[in-house]
């Protein structure tokens, strides 16, 4: 009987990880919503916002 289990990666490690992403990416999101509009507003008044 051949075992090919080792062969994929566990299960819990992989959610664990694409969890662990997504937390970081929604609190880079969230961050961006409350710092968004000052982050701007320091670049208009600095005059670097023609990236925006």
């Amino acid at each position: 009987m051949q075992d090919n289990a080792k062969k994929h990666p566990p299960t819990l490690m992989v959610t664990a990880l694409a969890g662990g992403g997504l937390v970081l990416l929604l609190g880079a999101f969230l961050g961006w919503i409350v710092q968004g509009p000052a982050i701007f507003l320091t670049m208009a008044e600095n005059g670097l916002s023609w990236c925006f």
